[in-house]
């Protein structure tokens, strides 16, 4: 039986190719993404000190984030740009970072136009505008610091695009890659595979856009950058990772993660591993552990 997120994968996937015709190629990405507009929880749940912040894209879409706060924060190390997976919104994936406040980076966690508080629909490439207004955003809030971007799943793949247009516009320093994918047909394809159903649509998935295919913007990118895939990932293929990975210029790091899909940051090791990427750009290493009970 397919799992949650394969459904509701498979599901974006079929409904995409059905309204081909329909709406044409340009269009198709918006069905990537499942936003969710209520909010679930704050950090105040977690005693996490933050800010609401209200950004303005370039086309004039407002867009909202948390500015997430430490008691004490961590010298000499970037500030952080937090982009969540694709569906629901920064309520229920911020939970993945907390960790970074309490060891103490500052974070802005962003929601895509449509998620959450931000107004419009998130559509490629509309919604590489809502990382480029949070990029300027931490530089003008932290304008002696550096960026360090983490994306999770689609997360990923938008920070790979957005590393790899404007590494030189905005002083981003490190990239962190959890669960990534090679592009949005071969996804498309993966989700297909799984229903008999699927196979009948698969010539079609070739009609899905590939200009923002990680695995080819990837090679564009010259700062550092940390892949972590885990092997026991059901959601987006292992091998995946490891193809971005490969198509990174040299001098990069990967780490094998633990558990299913973005449960990287559950693991006090996997944790650590990603902190000390971040402040030393060093490739770094790890042994097994359980999850964090966090």
């Amino acid at each position: 039986m397919l799992g949650t997120s394969k459904r509701w994968l498979l599901f974006g996937c079929l409904l995409s190719l059905v309204v081909v015709g329909i709406t044409g190629c340009s269009s198709l990405t918006r069905l990537y993404f499942q936003p969710r507009t209520l909010w679930l929880q704050t950090p105040e749940a977690y005693a996490v000190k933050y800010e609401d912040v209200w950004l303005e894209a370039s086309d004039g879409v407002k867009l909202h984030a948390w500015w997430l706060i430490p008691e004490e924060i961590k010298t000499d190390s970037p500030v952080i740009l937090y982009l969540h997976g694709n569906a629901q919104n920064i309520s229920t994936h911020a939970r993945s970072i907390y960790w970074l406040v309490e060891e103490g980076y500052r974070v802005l966690a962003l929601d895509y136009r449509g998620f959450g508080a931000s107004e419009g629909a998130a559509v490629m490439p509309d919604v590489l505008l809502d990382l480029e207004a949070a990029a300027r955003w931490l530089v003008d809030e932290s304008p002696n610091d550096n960026i360090a971007v983490i994306g999770q799943s689609m997360g990923s793949a938008l920070a790979i695009n957005f590393v790899a247009e404007h590494q030189d516009d905005y002083p981003v320093e490190a990239l962190v890659l959890d669960s990534t994918f090679t592009g949005f047909p071969s996804i498309a394809r993966n989700a297909l595979g799984h229903a008999w159903i699927g196979w009948l649509f698969m010539p079609f998935t070739w009609l899905v856009p590939s200009r923002w295919d990680p695995e080819n913007k990837v090679k564009d990118i010259r700062v550092a950058t940390l892949v972590l895939h885990s092997p026991m990932d059901s959601v987006l293929p292992y091998e995946g990772g490891r193809t971005v990975y490969f198509n990174l210029p040299e001098s990069n790091c990967w780490l094998d993660s633990l558990g299913p899909h973005i449960a990287s940051f559950r693991y006090g090791s996997l944790r650590a591993a990603v902190a000390d990427f971040i402040d030393t750009k060093a490739c770094p290493v790890r042994g097994n552990e359980k999850p964090s009970e966090k």
